[in-house]
């Protein structure tokens, strides 16, 4: 049976002078032992006390409290418990672990008062104890619950947070360094958007499992939220230290984990901060590593980073522009720019893609490759897909109605709107609301938007070739892509990377390379197109190679829709001359 903690009602009766019996016959009533020490503080009568620690309790005999084996929980130090028996006062808060004969170890909690002789000199103090183990468990046990991220296991955020807290003071305290792990799994989104949260939430449950045998107390790991785990290493000696445990973490994560039928592959990029240095609090020491996680993200991901003042300056940045680009969201503040595609070697305009544009109000134009992250990572690049989809249709819709026929114009989709289900309707409703035809359209996906293509973006690009919508492979090169898997996709295109078309004139194996990708696309019926030509000599060596339609700023830069038409209708004057 539970028993209730000890209250200094209950351990004081009144008359403290002749306490001792009133002492005796509480212990006896409740089930406790009592206990007296002499003048000194020794202990010299033990009465009672559960039966499995009686031969423990022996031992005690003629000792003080302090000079007992076992540790000390209430309170925070033996020094404070003496001051209080020198000053001769009554005590009831006295709780300490206990080691028992054998294995184990009991918590007990001791109250007791002062004694004294009828010359009122002071005697000793007598008292009563309690087994309080089972009641320290369920509190305990309960701690945990509180403490515990039910999903991985690991310490939650607020119990994270406080003992971090601890641990920096102590540092603080000691002149020592420690250093935080914020670690953050690459495409997350993405493996939760292609299998769903319940295999993401397997996955969170096996890698934390991995991280458990990479940090190990007394350095803490917690999950701060979604796939955010942190780890703080206490008394980091060097940094040689911290970057092997960040190399250990990512080479952990790095491993496939099979769940069931499927094989997921997932790595982590690590960005760490050191206390003292870049942060002073947890505060800064977690922005300090969050800074330098979002540089290795931007490195690639499956790397570690480590924090620079730089980094602060790039991420105040980077959450300013986070900012502003919600709010162009929410007004649909985007303008598309169009940019010819013109064929080889006679250079005539043969289509054209339509390319996202941001230009804000106080920052000026934003790069592509700064907002397009962002809008990946905040969740709202299926909305500015959208977005794209309806307003390049909407603008063909214009060039019909003042009568004039344009060349097909592409536009880019990200892999996530690729395994939406709905897609392939969407695209359907819009190209029926603006009465543009299917051939009038065609779609481009990165190589890498691909990499974890599901069963679901496998049958939307089917779906689209059926409805006769053409879909291209774009940034060929940069990916994973297999021959195999290009067979597999029901693919028009392929355009070549520019970093391809760059290098191919200068580097033998980058040039064949290029020429076998050409072959091996003809083949599968696909026309090539090659991206980002800025020269004379590169247009030629690509048309010799065999790319059937170029793109870059020898033919153009993206330009406004007013400026792609006059490009176009100077094209086709041109056309009408030579013939």
């Amino acid at each position: 049976m539970m028993s209730k903690p000890m209250s200094e009602a209950d351990a004081w009766p009144a008359g403290a002078r002749a306490g001792e019996a009133s002492l005796r016959a509480l212990a006896l009533r409740s089930g406790d032992w009592y206990w007296e020490t002499d003048a000194v503080l020794r202990l010299t009568i033990l009465h009672g006390g559960p039966s499995a620690a009686e031969a423990a309790f022996s031992q005690w005999i003629g000792r003080r409290d302090w000079e007992i084996p076992g540790e000390l929980l209430r309170p925070s130090t033996w020094q404070e418990h003496k001051q209080r028996l020198e000053a001769r006062l009554p005590f009831s808060d006295l709780v300490v672990r206990r080691p028992l004969v054998g294995e184990g170890a009991a918590v007990q909690q001791l109250c007791g008062v002062p004694i004294f002789d009828p010359a009122g000199q002071f005697t000793g103090y007598a008292g009563i104890g309690r087994d309080i183990t089972e009641q320290t468990r369920t509190q305990d046990a309960l701690r945990d619950l509180a403490s515990i991220d039910p999903l991985t296991l690991l310490l939650n955020r607020k119990a994270f947070d406080e003992s971090a807290q601890q641990v920096l003071s102590d540092a603080y305290a000691r002149g020592h360094q420690c250093a935080l792990l914020c670690i953050g799994l690459d495409r997350f989104r993405v493996l939760n958007s292609v299998y769903g949260h319940r295999v993401g939430d397997r996955v969170l449950a096996a890698v934390a499992a991995r991280l458990r045998e990479v940090v190990r107390p007394p350095n803490l790991l917690g999950r701060r939220g979604g796939d955010e785990i942190v780890a703080l290493l206490v008394d980091v000696v060097n940094s040689d230290l911290v970057d092997a445990v960040a190399r250990d973490v990512t080479e952990a994560i790095a491993r496939s984990e099979r769940l069931g039928n499927i094989e997921v592959s997932v790595r982590a990029s690590v960005g760490v901060g050191f206390f003292p240095k870049d942060g002073g609090d947890l505060d800064a020491l977690f922005n300090a590593g969050d800074a330098a996680l979002l540089r290795a993200k931007e490195a690639g991901g499956g790397t570690q980073a480590l924090f620079t003042p730089e980094l602060a300056r790039r991420t105040e940045l980077r959450v300013l522009l986070e900012q502003r680009f919600r709010k162009a969201y929410e007004s649909r503040d985007f303008r598309l720019f169009y940019q010819p595609l013109v064929s080889l070697p006679e250079g005539r305009l043969v289509g054209a893609e339509a390319l996202l544009r941001w230009k804000d109000a106080e920052l000026g134009d934003i790069s592509p490759g700064e907002f397009i992250p962002i809008a990946e990572e905040s969740g709202l690049i299926e909305g500015v897909g959208e977005w794209v989809l309806r307003e390049a249709c909407r603008q063909r819709q214009l060039w019909r109605q003042i009568g004039l026929d344009l060349p097909p114009i592409a536009i880019n989709v990200s892999g996530v709107q690729m395994r939406n289900p709905g897609f392939v309707e969407f695209v359907l409703l819009t190209l029926d609301e603006f009465a543009v035809a299917a051939e009038e359209l065609e779609i481009e996906i990165t190589e890498t938007g691909l990499i974890d293509a599901s069963a679901v973006s496998q049958e939307n690009l089917r779906r689209l070739r059926d409805a006769g919508i053409k879909a291209a492979l774009d940034d060929f090169g940069v990916g994973y892509s297999s021959l195999a898997h290009l067979r597999d996709l029901p693919m028009h295109r392929l355009k070549i990377d520019r970093s391809f078309t760059i290098e191919c004139m200068q580097n033998g194996r980058t040039n064949s390379i290029v020429q076998a990708v050409i072959e091996m696309a003809h083949k599968l019926d696909m026309t090539v197109t090659a991206e980002g030509v800025e020269t004379a000599k590169q247009k030629d060596w690509m048309h010799t190679l065999g790319c059937d339609s170029a793109q870059g700023f020898l033919f153009a830069r993206p330009m406004p829709a007013e400026e792609f038409l006059g490009s176009f209708l100077e094209d086709r004057a041109r056309q009408v001359q030579r013939a």
